[in-house]
């Protein structure tokens, strides 16, 4: 079996290390990237227990996962986003052969501290901050679609668990740099802080229940306030292992929906 890389950019290169480490055969490709071991998927010899990763610009996801599906690909990695816009997501889905596992790295929803935030019960309030250094987002997404789309799936998450769906969805303030998201859902309300103009990196998540306060930082990943310290674990590799037993999360559509109505009052701010 063969791991192939479509996009040989900065995660990427993250995946090609991290399935070498796993000790799985990987192929490149990309047009772009001089160290790749091919320039055009059609280089390729298709073998259908491959396993195809698309970590390409986020506006060439759609065409590449048909051509992908026209090859008779079985098991398809898609970065995140599956597609920018939910009308090409719906389509991605209507056009999937039922055989062919289409898999979508929402990369924090294998991390056990979150794991752990989803057995929480009694949940009211959910608060999360999720801020960035100013580094650079992809020319061919926003904020929302590159850095919001992870507390938004963590929110989605969160919400299933506890059994709980979306009512109303808020966006007061909004540029090209920073967004505030809240809403309610049920009897929960939540507020989401997306920043890119941050002096570090941080995320923060706290739980206001009904009889505790859960906070998770982090700078302090596999710790939680008030619950306790959580096993370490790898949720890049804790993805591609569930991605290689075709394990699903089970709810992309529902994020892709949620990021939708997120983006459609974001885009009232330009």
């Amino acid at each position: 079996m063969n791991c192939v890389i479509i996009g040989l950019g900065y995660f990427g290169n993250i995946l090609k290390s991290k399935l070498k480490k796993l000790e799985y055969n990987v192929i490149t490709v990309d047009p772009y990237n001089s160290t790749a071991d091919f320039k055009s998927l059609e280089s390729v010899v298709f073998l259908e227990e491959d396993r195809y990763f698309v970590t390409t610009p986020a506006s060439t996801h759609h065409s590449i996962l048909l051509d992908l599906f026209s090859k008779g690909v079985k098991n398809i990695w898609v970065e995140k986003p599956i597609c920018p816009s939910l009308e090409d997501t719906l389509d991605i889905f209507s056009k999937k052969p039922d055989d062919t596992f289409l898999y979508c790295d929402f990369t924090w929803l294998q991390h056990n501290a979150i794991k752990r935030l989803g057995e929480c019960e009694g949940v009211k309030h959910i608060e999360m901050k999720w801020l960035n250094n100013g580094t650079m987002i992809p020319k061919d997404v926003n904020i929302v679609e590159d850095l919001a789309i992870h507390p938004i799936s963590i929110l989605m998450f969160l919400l299933i668990k506890s059994k709980k769906s979306i009512k109303n969805i808020n966006v007061p303030y909004a540029s090209d740099k920073s967004v505030l998201i809240n809403g309610v859902c049920d009897d929960i309300t939540f507020n989401i802080e997306v920043s890119n103009t941050s002096m570090k990196k941080s995320r923060n998540i706290s739980l206001y229940c009904k009889d505790n306060v859960y906070r998770w930082s982090s700078e302090n990943e596999f710790f939680i306030e008030n619950a306790e310290y959580i096993h370490k674990t790898d949720a890049i590799e804790m993805n591609i292992k569930h991605f290689m037993s075709r394990n699903s999360i089970g709810y992309p559509l529902d994020i892709a929906r949620t990021l939708e109505v997120v983006n459609k009052a974001f885009r009232n701010f330009e």
